[in-house]
């Protein structure tokens, strides 16, 4: 059967959905949108699925989408995240036979999406997208779709849109706010862009942003001419959006968590989507929020829900006969939440103290976060006093502190090294090595009187040293000797006085017990890094940790 496209493939294959839940990492999963479709949704996103991990982790596939297929949830889309055409397809690849389409995510504006390397941060990146629609296009028996954030600028929005679909996207999903737009600095959504976009396409259009009600859904459609409306928040604060209704909230909790016990998942989305259920009511019920922020279990969550209702009841009979309906703002009712932007969010301008500042003028300067709390709970030695950290040097390539040993320290004289600060990574790059060295990774020693090292092998040891003192291999060859560690070799017969601890002779004169430190200034990340990415960029690799394929023992020391 011939690849469903554009119109064809909204209509027939996705039914023609107009009320579509948007793909929430941690919120949309399998028992919640089944809530949703029993409460008007049409269409319902997984979500966002990390498509390197996808391909390489069986258990995260199984977790995350296969062990979750169910008749009820279709029509079904499932969003990865990815930066590099091969792996999207292939993870794609692994998808497409428990979904309806693929969806490539570009509108994930947080910061792990930054770090990352994906999401919103890759809108500037037309080639790269075009390679990675273009290659799904082709590859995939079912159609590829996007999701993306908007450019502050229209026209810029449109071409950007125009080329998703030169490049084979199906259907797209525009969030009408930029990557910047997030948090209390979310601001509304731009349905214009939204708009312009719809105009722009031969190909069906989704719109995200400013829903809260099903008023909202219906202006959205009316407005912009999209085929379907995406709700995020506002399905999480109220799974009956789309039919209009704002139930008692205990009526979703209880039928949310009947389904959960069907089709079990993480106990953290379970308390997550009750926090966002109970929203308002614990504002009122502070108690009662720490007691669901604690449970260790599924009926323990269920217990404070009953609890919460039961309280919820007891202020309904007392205000003489009111019935909870969607019109009157109750806190038990499902409705929606408006978060606060920056200056309400704000103190300042209305002279208000924060509650921290309060505190710490009350308790002095050692109050500590709720997080820091729970992290001395666990650890009751743990000190958060800047003063008795222990300092640390730091790495000259990322920042964390460095490495204290592992890295052999070169002494050679400069006339040997050349401009490397005291080491020779390679004697060919620095024009330094002697005639005959061998190219392999080596570091100059120096013995305590100034001499140079032997230039002849060490007996039995498998120790290299050529003239001018370069080290050219140390591994050991492995035997027993009396007075030495089963397996260390032979070292306490060439030198008597040598303690097997050290790794050279004159190791009391340098920093650590194995008689070495690192002369690249770098962490033990940022090392082993550089040394297994090409070995003879470390002399130490070489030298202190032998590949295994050089061993001649059964392990490495």
């Amino acid at each position: 059967m011939p690849k469903l496209q554009g119109f064809e493939f909204w209509s027939r294959t996705l039914r023609g959905a107009r009320h579509v839940v948007a793909p929430m990492v941690d919120q949309s999963e399998l028992a919640w949108r089944l809530l949703s479709r029993r409460h008007g949704a049409q269409l319902c996103y997984t979500p966002m699925l990390h498509a390197q991990v996808f391909v390489r982790d069986a258990n995260y596939r199984k977790e995350n989408l296969y062990c979750e297929v169910c008749p009820e949830d279709r029509p079904l889309i499932v969003q990865f995240c990815a930066n590099d055409p091969e792996v999207f397809v292939q993870a794609a690849l692994l998808a497409q036979d428990y979904c309806d389409a693929i969806d490539l995510n570009l509108g994930c504006p947080q910061m792990i999406a930054k770090r990352g390397h994906y999401g919103a941060f890759l809108q500037d990146e037309w080639d790269l997208l075009q390679r990675m629609i273009l290659l799904a296009h082709e590859k995939l028996s079912v159609p590829v779709t996007c999701k993306i954030r908007v450019f502050p600028e229209i026209d810029k929005t449109v071409r950007y849109a125009q080329m998703l679909e030169k490049a084979g996207c199906q259907l797209l999903t525009v969030h009408g706010r930029t990557k910047e737009q997030k948090g209390p600095l979310s601001g509304a959504a731009s349905w214009e862009h939204i708009k312009a976009v719809r105009k722009a396409v031969a190909i069906p259009v989704f719109a995200n942003g400013n829903i809260q009600c099903l008023q909202d859904v219906e202006r959205c459609l009316r407005d912009t001419g999209v085929q379907g409306v995406m709700s995020a928040e506002g399905n999480l604060h109220n799974p009956a959006l789309f039919e209009g209704r704002s139930p008692a909230v205990w009526e979703l909790a209880e039928e949310y968590l009947d389904i959960v016990r069907e089709h079990p998942c993480p106990l953290s989305y379970v308390r997550a989507h009750l926090f966002k259920l109970w929203h308002h009511t614990l504002q009122v019920h502070q108690q009662l929020r720490e007691e669901l922020a604690k449970v260790k279990t599924l009926e323990g969550i269920a217990a404070v829900s009953q609890e919460l209702k039961l309280r919820c009841q007891e202020e309904i009979s007392r205000q003489e006969g009111a019935k909870p309906t969607g019109d009157v703002p109750f806190h038990w009712i499902c409705q929606p939440y408006v978060r606060p932007g920056p200056r309400e969010g704000s103190k300042e301008k209305s002279g208000a103290r924060s509650k921290r500042a309060l505190e710490e003028e009350e308790c002095g300067t050692e109050i500590l976060s709720k997080n820091k709390q729970k992290k001395q709970l666990r650890n009751p030695h743990k000190t958060f006093n800047p003063s008795l950290k222990p300092k640390y040097a730091k790495c000259d390539q990322c920042g964390n502190p460095k490495v204290s040993g592992f890295r052999p320290h070169a002494t050679k004289a400069s006339a040997l090294v050349g401009e490397q600060g005291g080491l020779c990574t390679q004697g060919s790059r620095s024009g330094a090595r002697p005639a005959g060295f061998a190219v392999s990774p080596r570091v100059a020693w120096m013995p305590q009187d100034g001499s140079l090292l032997p230039a002849k092998p060490l007996p039995r040891t498998g120790v290299g040293v050529s003239l001018g003192g370069w080290v050219r291999e140390r591994h050991l060859a492995w035997g027993r000797s009396p007075g030495l560690h089963p397996g260390r070799g032979h070292l306490a017969e060439t030198f008597p006085a040598w303690p097997q601890e050290w790794c050279w002779p004159q190791a009391p004169e340098l920093s650590c017990a194995q008689g070495n430190r690192c002369v690249f200034s770098l962490c033990r990340g940022c090392c082993k890094k550089r040394a297994s990415k090409e070995t003879a960029d470390c002399p130490g690799e070489g030298a202190c940790h032998p590949p295994r394929s050089r061993q001649t023992g059964p392990s490495a020391f």
